[in-house]
Parts: structure tokens; sequence; C-alpha cells
């Protein structure tokens, strides 16, 4: 994991606390402190859950509240140190710290990626009956791992390539009914019905460097739309592209009409349709300073789904650039860009 795709991952979960929205699932977690040496447990459930992704500890938030609290106090290596002799044999290995801004005032949260390719992760119970145990994270408790799990982490699977959400965009025209009318000139013009017009788009960097290619399979590809705690289903698509094979065969990526192949590194634009939203709907989009989409994507044969979170934030300088009339009324256009890419 690179340094800014951590950061960026922190920065977009930050935001989301700091908009009272859920940020905790099974890969990413909010410590208001450094966890104590009995926490080795809920990591161990939480590597043995995450299926070869990588676990992201955020410390230094309280996620209930967004406040952020003084950690500087501890050195992150000498907690590790006291935190690895709680696993059995082999801990698990922490790829990347960094120390991340999430304030105007100095303040700053720290961020840890744990990798979670070589489980299972087995820890210490301080027990003789039984002295060792592998955990396994489930919502937001951890128990004893059954039989069942234990031999999905031994099964070979293909594994989930790490995504970068590099660009994202939701746009939004009111258009309300106009009756039909006869201009100066004589001629008619047809009059329209109210609609809402809805454009969204996703770009989405899979770093696969895998042998084997990556099938993400149309069918399996979904997601929503989050604004103030309402929630909109979207049906999420590949968008179509142009492939000029030059003289090249060797190809990074094929686009069958049901999903996306991978074969190595490559980037891939996806359409994002949300058909519930109505005219109802508009004034809620109308004062939204930011929306979040969630996406998901199946990955052929891999034990959980590829994720992909990212919050846009509002740009009123392009609405108000763009046709407001009787017939389009610009409702909002919110936009994401990976702060990696050059303008």
């Amino acid at each position: 994991m690179r340094a800014i795709d951590l950061e960026t991952r922190v920065i977009s979960a930050v935001d989301r606390i700091r908009a009272a929205q859920q940020v905790e699932n099974d890969l990413i977690e909010c410590k208001r402190d450094w966890p104590q040496e009995s926490k080795a447990r809920q990591l161990a459930g939480s590597l043995n859950r995450a299926g070869g992704d990588p676990v992201v500890y955020i410390i230094g938030i309280d996620e209930k509240t967004g406040d952020v609290h003084d950690i500087s106090g501890t050195d992150v290596l000498d907690w590790w140190g006291q935190m690895t002799p709680q696993f059995d044999q082999l801990p698990p290995e922490m790829v990347r710290h960094i120390s991340v801004p999430v304030g105007r005032n100095g303040e700053h949260v720290v961020a840890v990626a744990f990798a979670s390719d070589r489980a299972p992760y087995v820890v210490k119970t301080g027990s003789a009956k039984p002295s060792l145990e592998v955990p396994m994270r489930e919502g937001t408790g951890t128990r004893t791992a059954r039989r069942d799990e234990l031999l999905r982490l031994l099964i070979p699977t293909v594994s989930v390539p790490p995504v970068v959400v590099l660009s994202g965009e939701l746009y939004i025209e009111h258009h309300p009914a106009v009756a039909a009318k006869r201009r100066p000139d004589g001629m008619q013009v047809s009059g329209q019905d109210e609609y809402v017009h809805v454009n969204g788009a996703l770009k989405l960097y899979f770093e696969h460097h895998g042998k084997d290619p990556v099938t993400l399979p149309a069918h399996g590809m979904r997601g929503q739309l989050e604004i103030d705690g309402t929630v909109f289903s979207t049906q999420v698509s590949q968008a179509r592209e142009l492939t000029n094979y030059g003289e090249s065969t060797n190809l990074a990526m094929a686009a069958p009409r049901d999903g996306v192949t991978l074969t190595g590194p490559r980037a891939v634009h996806f359409d994002i349709k949300i058909p519930d939203i109505t005219v109802d709907h508009l004034l809620e989009f109308e004062v939204a300073k930011s929306v979040v989409y969630r996406v998901e994507l199946d990955v052929l044969h891999a034990p959980r789904p590829l994720r992909a979170d990212v919050t846009l934030t509002r740009q009123d300088d392009q609405v108000s650039s763009d046709l407001n009339s009787e017939y389009q009324l610009v409702i909002g256009r919110w936009n994401f860009g990976h702060p990696g890419l050059v303008n």
C-alpha cells in the first residue's frame, strides 16, 4: 500500500466521521488511544477475516465524536513491540505507518496498515486451557473461528486486488414541466414533463500484479449513494471504452459485455445510475455539501467483494457557470479527485 493511498483512505474516513457517518468495517478500525496488548485478539480476528486485504487502524480519533486526541507520547514501534508477543509463531506484518494531518490547527492521527496475506493468525489466550486461539472478527465483535472458516483460510483463492479511487462525479439537473408554446417566429415548441437527470461516474485503478486473471462479473457490480443519512441504491456498470489494439497484443484488460477481466494494473471507468432520485429529493441535494459513493464489485472465486468508498464534495464554482433556465435547473455537481493526480 502506497503512503498516498493510505493517507487518502484515512482523510476520507475522518471526513465521514465528522459528517456523523459510519466508518468502521472489517478492514478499518478507529481507536482513540493506542490499543492495549489484550486487543491483539481483535486485530488477529480482523486479519483472519480480511482474506488478503490490508487492515488499517486509525489511531488518535474518537469515532463517535470526531475529536482528535494527542497520542504523541507513544512511539509506534514501541507499541508494536508490545503487541507482537501476543501472537503465536507469526505476528502480522506492519507494512506501513504514517502520520496524517486532519485539521487546520496541526491535528493529526496515526495510520497503521497490517498485511493479512499470511493468515491464519493465532493468538495466545493467557490460559492453559486452551492456550492458543484462532479469532475471527464478526461485526463489532470477535469470536473463535469455526472449522469451516479455518478450512477456507487454507483454500487457495483469487486475491482481491488493491483499488485506488482516482476520480468521481455526481451531477443532478432538474427539468421542470414546460407547456407547449409558439415562439415569436411562429414555430411551435413542444412541452416537456417534469423530470430529474442524474449523471454519475467513478474511475478506479486496480493494482493487480498477480499471475492469474481477475474477473469482475457485471452482475456482481452494485453500490449505494449516501447523503445526510439517506441511502439510495445505485446501478454500477463499466463505461464503454474504445480500445486501440495497435501493434501490441499484450492487453492489460479485456472488456467483455458481461464484466471486466484484469490481467495487469489498469484504470477502469464506471457509470453510476441512481434511478430512485426524484423531484421529492431535490431539496436534500440542493443543500448537501458532500455525498458518499459506496461501491462493491464481486471478484470471481474471491472470498469477498472488492469495496471502494469515496466522499464527493460540492463544486459550486462549476454549478454557477452551467445553464439555468425554465427548461433546466442545475441542482449541483459533486467531485472527487485523487490528490496524487496532477490537474
